[in-house]
């Protein structure tokens, strides 16, 4: 019987598509409580972001609008 193959796992053969293509992305690494991270979670989620490192490279950017942030 032939190995099925799930139609999803051959588009992450090729990977995600790079944002910044002129960049390559360096591991960093930062320290925050749990208080701190729990409570940044609704605040990526409102810029837009789907992960913390997508909203920090966003804020480096200029990319994050905090007026927007605060009326919400």
């Amino acid at each position: 019987m032939a190995k099925k193959v799930h139609p999803n796992s051959l588009a992450n053969l090729t990977g995600r598509p790079r944002a910044y293509i002129n960049e390559q992305k360096k591991r960093r690494s930062l320290s925050i409580t749990d208080t701190g991270w729990e409570g940044a979670q609704p605040i990526v989620r409102q810029a837009g972001c789907t992960s913390v490192s997508e909203f920090i490279e966003k804020l480096g950017r200029g990319q994050i609008d905090f007026k927007l942030l605060e009326s919400a």
